[in-house]
């Protein structure tokens, strides 16, 4: 897994929200170790955590915990010695305070602190949400792109069955065309149908032309060339391609042509050629 599949799983959001596995937390430290784009990640996330719950949270007044503790021992006090005082019993007063009972003020501390977890726990569970969802666009994406690439070599399978069956025809007529001397290397085979004049052209070893330039197949029949139409190479192209039906020739040859083809061969341009 690459450093962008942890940013984007949604590991370090569980990581920092407490709800990683042992598993998950041990691969996520490792990646944070080796990749620092994942580590600096980690340290986002946990600083938006902790923005969070500080932007979520109330301040106490900075003495707020001795006077509740003083108030707290000072009632004790009081209960203890028979002198404590409801003073919601005492007549009105220039000031009036309302002594709340220890156990009312515990359970307030704690709402506070479940209001708090509370905010925590959503945090964790949207931004686990974010993450899961990330994963599920991300494997989504990975199936339709499997998908493409089955049917690719669906294709190429039906394909390469076609042209088995091509040449493996007994009415098929092999006749190969090797490299000519300008070009020695160059090699492509014809397949001719005897029964129903089809010509079918391999690409064997052919130099991939320019954008401009095309291949072009001739029969030569009684000394003159006949146009037999032009192919493609590359990797886009067929392995075997059907070419124009011919019922008599005497050789085939390929020139090299302006795309489109020409009427007449170049024939300082013919790469092979193979005689019947």
């Amino acid at each position: 897994m690459g450093s962008k599949s942890y940013i984007s799983s949604g590991i370090i959001e569980a990581y920092v929200s407490g709800l990683a596995s042992s598993s998950e937390k041990e691969e996520l430290e490792l990646a944070i170790a080796q990749y620092p784009e994942v580590a600096a990640e980690y340290q986002s996330c946990q600083q938006d955590m902790e923005q969070y719950i500080i932007y979520q949270s109330v301040t106490p007044p900075a003495n707020l915990k001795e006077r509740l503790f003083t108030q707290l021992d000072t009632e004790e006090t009081a209960r203890a010695n028979g002198t404590y005082v409801d003073e919601d019993n005492i007549s009105e007063t220039p000031v009036r305070r309302i002594l709340v009972s220890s156990a009312w003020r515990w359970v307030a501390a704690a709402s506070i602190l479940l209001l708090i977890g509370s905010a925590f726990l959503n945090y964790n569970q949207y931004t686990l949400y974010n993450g899961l969802q990330q994963r599920y666009e991300a494997m989504a994406a990975a199936n339709t792109s499997v998908a493409a690439e089955t049917n690719v070599y669906r294709t190429r399978l039906e394909q390469a069955e076609q042209d088995l069956h091509i040449v493996q025809d007994p009415s098929m007529k092999t006749v190969k065309m090797p490299g000519t001397k300008s070009f020695p290397t160059a090699l492509a085979t014809i397949y001719w149908n005897q029964t129903s004049k089809e010509v079918f052209v391999m690409v064997n070893n052919l130099p991939q032309p320019s954008s401009e330039k095309q291949y072009q197949l001739w029969a030569i029949v009684d000394g003159k060339p006949v146009d037999m139409g032009v192919f493609e190479t590359g990797t886009a192209a067929k392995i075997i391609q059907k070419m124009k039906s011919i019922g008599n020739a005497e050789m085939f040859a390929v020139t090299l042509e302006k795309k489109g083809g020409s009427p007449e061969p170049t024939l300082d341009q013919m790469y092979v050629a193979g005689k019947i």
